[in-house]
């Protein structure tokens, strides 16, 4: 394994550049929405997404069971969207179409190829599909429950779930699940610590981690 750590090295500069990219997009369409920025320095624009995403770049050559230096790669690229999203939306409560469709096409291209398991190219539209229909009932559900009086889930949760589905793929059961699971446990994080039965729950950010995790483990 240590004879993978110089490609650790370069994969971490590979992940924090592109997490620099992925954050000036996401300052840039907050911008268009009077959002606060991230930030303006020249190589940090946004710390956490840069340096999720170099770790992230950086755990693929450890982590992914196969020797393929391109499938490492194709795991880099679908992990960078997922942080984005997830840490936009945990911050503004704003899912922006734009960086879910990017997602959700780096997803299709290489969702099905990069998993443990050997999946058919379909699967990652099939992961796709899957993901907006879940949620789009569970939304749907939400709006007859509550009658419109109240938004149990936004509708940007809608394209996450597609985006998570099209990088999971055949494991979108185990991404959206762990999706779920995450959810609860950030929800319950942000009762505490706010205490207030009223705090904002995004859904976006542990939907994102359970599709993060079927990249590496599923």
């Amino acid at each position: 394994m240590l004879d993978r750590v110089p490609i650790a090295i370069g994969f971490a500069v590979i992940g924090w550049c592109l997490g620099w990219a992925s954050a000036w997009l996401s300052d840039w369409l907050m911008a268009k929405d009077d959002l606060p920025r991230a930030g303006q320095r020249p190589l940090l624009r946004d710390p956490l997404v840069q340096g999720a995403s170099a770790a992230v770049w950086a755990a693929t050559p450890f982590f992914l069971q196969n020797s393929d230096r391109l499938r490492w790669a194709e795991t880099g690229l679908v992990a960078v969207p997922l942080i984005q999203v997830a840490v936009t939306d945990f911050r503004t409560r704003y899912v922006y179409t734009v960086m879910a469709a990017l997602g959700a096409a780096l997803g299709l291209a290489f969702g099905w190829q990069i998993h443990t398991v050997e999946m058919p190219w379909w699967t990652s539209p099939a992961g796709a599909v899957g993901g907006f229909l879940a949620f789009g009932f569970l939304w749907l559900l939400g709006r007859l429950i509550y009658r419109g009086r109240v938004e149990a889930m936004a509708r940007g949760d809608i394209t996450i779930a597609a985006m998570v589905g099209a990088g999971a793929a055949g494991c979108t059961p185990q991404a959206l699940f762990l999706g779920v699971l995450f959810g609860g446990l950030i929800a319950i994080a942000l009762l505490v610590g706010r205490r207030s039965r009223n705090a904002t729950m995004p859904y976006g950010p542990g939907l994102c981690l359970g599709g993060l995790a079927a990249l590496f483990w599923c």
